[in-house]
């Protein structure tokens, strides 16, 4: 059972653009004249007086021929005589373009300017090694490579705002050792880190008395940090577990070892359950069935992602092999683990359908979750969990559940040991010696290009942080968050809220009825800022030990971890503690939990780039206050819109205007959809619709309280907004952001949101023929 379920149902806050012609449908192939007229105005402000003579030549005859279709290399070249000179991809550019390719069927004579647009990263070919030039080529492939170009120069804003504002930053990003991604997020963390890493080294090399929150810091960070004891102990920690599933002769002795890891450690391989807020009651806590887990990414087991494979069974491999099995057996045992999984993968929810309260909420009586599972006694499995009061079962995933009870079966028990064996030690590696760490690098390094590895000070810290929360979050507080920045931010809510409550009024699809609802639902909106008015004490039950003392990395995080759990399973059947946060003070994030109806902004976001008491308050609305109005934007996205004010799975809607409503996701889901993230890598619009709600409704309420604001500063606004969403990763893991995370990629949310809004267009003179230019009859609203 784990608290990070509820990120399933919590909108987390996390957060390109061409000619209006490349949103458009496919068209039908593009004239050579066609081209040339883009390009005049694509490249003007990049080549300024660029004739049509310099673009386009004719033939033999001296016929240009413009009414001709044109050929894939015709164009290309005209694009590079157009743009001239192409900057030297570096930093982002680098590490997302397609490089290293050479086409095949380039004519001789095309040569030169191939080469030129190939070195600058924004080319991309076809699977058999060919650029396809004698294909012909539409206006929106044409301005998809235009689009690139753009990108690469970052000089322009009225083409690509988010490229322009940010490319000094884009061009000297870099990805820490270890880490997999850059970004305002991404350094805030870091420097969260930095001033965590000095609260605990204050406490270091002193002695606390026993019992004392001093102590129980210290000591885990040494524990975290004494490496040659852990790779002493190499896998003792976790041999008995491993021993009892390995010895494990039928499917109840298999049962059995798990139910004893569940009680001892707090984790169960076979039986994942959470407790929260029932969302049809969401003042009682509840029981979850989450169900089987799998290593990987939906997308990469459905579509047979080969190099996905790989790593995935090779990493499992390795670990297995650490555990003493013969490499043969292992690899074999790994592809089993692999195929079971790809099986539940393929029935189980998209992820943008793990939020819809019509998914999963799928009720079970215990007889009827009993019976699921033919060959397990099911009732005995939650008496053991001490979750056996329970009324009921809440399934999250019907079709996951089915499939995995179909594995449940004495006939599969060799499958279950390979796959509990897995997930135990991935679970449980970092906690091991460095070989199950370096295990763990190399796939990251495969799979999502991650480089270099994080030292063992910084793992000690990201560790004692994550398990010793309880306790640093209280010191984090105290020192990093002023109660005037509290009282600061809370006035912004404030004004964000009654905002929204203007612009609900003034909505002209919406009857009274259902705006009247949707207003209660904001007035009855619980705010948490900075920090919980109560700690969680549940630390002062744990005893924590060095290695001298008897202790390890192991045992204190699973001693943690236990009376974690121990904590929720009390929950159950009580009622629900709505002053509860879920998440820690130093998160760099903010959260919607539609079963509170709550929106959580922890101290950890609430600094610089997204929050900065001394800036000016149009700059503070740009990022922070976008944010804000983000969260409280869930509570009406296409999920939150399904909870009523008290935070119940409960229609609150006029059926005309829920008809209207999802009218108007559909357009964002068109408006969203398509759009490039990088190289042939595509912006998926249903994936993203929650998120693009509200960033659409956050940017809106913010803005329009800068609006009201006497000789507001636009460009501080905007500004701060593209800047807050500077980001930067491997081309590997955008590819698999593209297919699992429900947020856009941060250089849309900023270019694809911000061209709905007049103010920007008269902040910036955008006008028709900008690659920012979108029709005021094509833009987009909704809140």
């Amino acid at each position: 059972m784990k608290k990070k379920f509820l990120s399933i149902l919590m909108a987390i806050v996390m957060v390109l653009s061409v000619s209006v012609s490349a949103y458009a449908e496919k068209t039908p192939p593009a004239t050579r004249g066609d081209l040339v007229a883009a390009l005049l105005k694509a490249a003007d402000a990049y080549n300024s007086g660029i004739s049509k003579e310099a673009v386009i030549e004719g033939y033999e005859d001296g016929d240009l021929r413009e009414k001709d279709p044109a050929r894939k290399v015709e164009a290309l070249i005209m694009l590079s005589r157009a743009f001239g000179k192409l900057p030297q991809p570096v930093g982002n550019d680098l590490r997302t373009g397609t490089f290293d390719v050479k086409f095949t069927d380039v004519p001789a004579w095309a040569k030169e300017d191939i080469d030129k647009l190939a070195q600058a990263g924004v080319l991309t070919g076809k699977s058999d090694g060919t650029l396809g030039v004698n294909d012909t080529i539409t206006i929106h492939e044409f301005q998809t490579v235009i689009a690139r170009i753009w990108a690469l120069k970052g000089s322009h804003l009225n083409d690509d705002f988010y490229e322009s504002i940010n490319k000094g930053w884009l061009n000297k990003s870099t990805i820490p050792a270890g880490e997999i991604m850059g970004g305002g997020f991404s350094e805030l963390s870091l420097q969260n880190d930095e001033k965590i890493a000095k609260i605990i080294k204050e406490l270091t090399g002193k002695q606390f008395a026993e019992g004392t929150k001093e102590q129980k810091l210290a000591d885990f960070y040494a524990a975290a940090l004494d490496t040659e004891s852990r790779n002493k102990q190499g896998l003792e920690p976790l041999q008995k577990y491993v021993a009892s599933i390995d010895g494990a002769k039928t499917l109840d002795e298999l049962v059995q070892a798990d139910l004893v890891m569940e009680k001892e450690l707090g984790l169960s391989l076979l039986f994942r359950f959470t407790i929260m807020g029932d969302a049809k009651n969401s003042s009682e806590n509840a029981l979850y069935y989450t169900g089987l887990t799998t290593g990987l990414d939906k997308n990469s087991y459905v579509t047979e992602d080969a190099k996905a494979k790989e790593a995935y069974v090779q990493y499992i491999t390795k670990l297995l092999v650490l555990t003493g099995e013969k490499e043969p057996v292992a690899k074999a045992r790994a592809e089993k683990v692999y195929e079971m999984e790809k099986s539940l993968a393929s029935v189980s929810l998209e992820p943008h359908e793990q939020g819809d309260v019509n998914k999963y909420y799928n009720p079970y009586t215990i007889g009827q979750f009993d019976d699921l599972h033919k060959e397990v006694n099911m009732k005995q499995a939650l008496e053991s969990m001490k979750v056996g009061n329970a009324d009921k079962v809440i399934v999250f995933d019907v079709k996951l559940a089915q499939k995995g009870a179909e594995f449940m079966t004495e006939a599969n028990l060799e499958l279950l040991k390979a796959y509990s064996k897995t997930q135990l030690l991935t679970a449980a590696g970092s906690l091991l010696s460095d070989d199950f760490r370096d295990a763990a690098d190399d796939f990251a390094a495969t799979l999502y290009g991650v480089s270099g590895k994080k030292t063992n000070q910084e793992l000690a810290v990201t560790m004692t942080k994550s398990a010793m929360g309880g306790y640093l979050e209280q010191m984090f507080a105290e020192k990093h968050f002023s109660p005037e920045a509290k009282q600061d931010v809370e006035q912004m809510v404030d004004k964000l809220i009654a905002t929204y409550e203007k612009r609900i009024q003034a909505l002209d699809w919406m009857s009274e009825t259902t705006k009247a609802k949707a207003i209660k639902k904001l007035d009855t909106m619980i705010v948490k800022i900075g920090y919980p008015d109560k700690w969680d004490t549940t630390l002062d039950k744990v005893a924590i030990k060095t290695y001298d003392q008897g202790g390890s990395l192991f045992s204190n995080f699973f001693s943690v971890n236990t009376a974690a759990v121990d904590k929720l399973k009390a929950k159950l059947g009580k009622p629900v503690d709505r002053t509860e946060w879920v998440t820690s003070v130093y998160t760099v994030n903010a959260f919607y939990n539609p079963l509170n109806n709550e929106i959580t902004f922890p101290a950890g976001i609430l600094q610089a780039p997204f929050y900065d008491i001394n800036a000016k308050p149009e700059e503070n609305y740009g990022a922070i206050g976008m944010v804000i109005g983000h969260e409280i934007s869930h509570a009406f996205d296409n999920n939150g819109a399904a909870y009523d004010e008290n935070g119940n799975a409960k229609n609150w809607w006029t059926e005309e205007d829920f008809k209207k409503f999802k009218e108007k996701n559909q357009e964002l889901i068109e408006f969203y959809d398509g759009i490039e993230i990088v190289p042939g890598v595509l912006n998926n619009g249903l994936l993203t619709l929650s998120e693009n709600v509200a960033d659409l409704g956050g940017l809106a309420a913010s803005l329009q309280v800068v609006s009201e604001m006497s000789n507001p500063d636009y460009k501080g606004y905007f500004e701060s907004n593209a800047e807050m969403w500077r980001f930067t990763t491997t081309k590997e893991f955008a590819v698999l952001l593209s297919t699992s995370d429900v947020h856009s990629a941060n250089k849309i949310r900023v270019n694809r949101t911000v061209v709905n809004f007049p103010e920007f267009y008269d902040t910036y003179g955008i006008k028709p023929g900008d690659g920012m230019f979108v029709a005021p009859e094509d833009r987009v609203t909704i809140w």
